[in-house]
């Protein structure tokens, strides 16, 4: 799972917009583990969507403009999980 989260990081959220500009793919691994832990812990989308805001408008100092994008990030997170379950 922690790969699947790394990838929708990397090219669906991606905040600062390094994946297009190929920056490092990197970039976003520090908060894999904590949302894949979410992920699995049961968290809903709204939790995780202010995670994800939290991350953006926080961590990395950007506007807290795009919370539709982090609220579509954050239901295919969530999504993450039932496909687990049906493994």
């Amino acid at each position: 799972m922690q790969a699947e989260v790394k990838r929708i990081l990397w090219e669906e959220w991606d905040p600062i917009g390094v994946h297009p500009l190929g920056g490092p793919d990197d970039e976003y691994d520090s908060y894999v583990s904590s949302i894949t832990r979410w992920i699995l812990e049961g968290r809903d989308e709204v939790a995780i969507e202010r995670y994800l805001t939290e991350l953006r408008t926080n961590a990395i100092g950007l506007s807290p403009s795009r919370s539709d994008d982090d609220r579509r990030i954050a239901k295919l997170l969530v999504s993450l999980r039932d496909d687990d379950t049906h493994c």
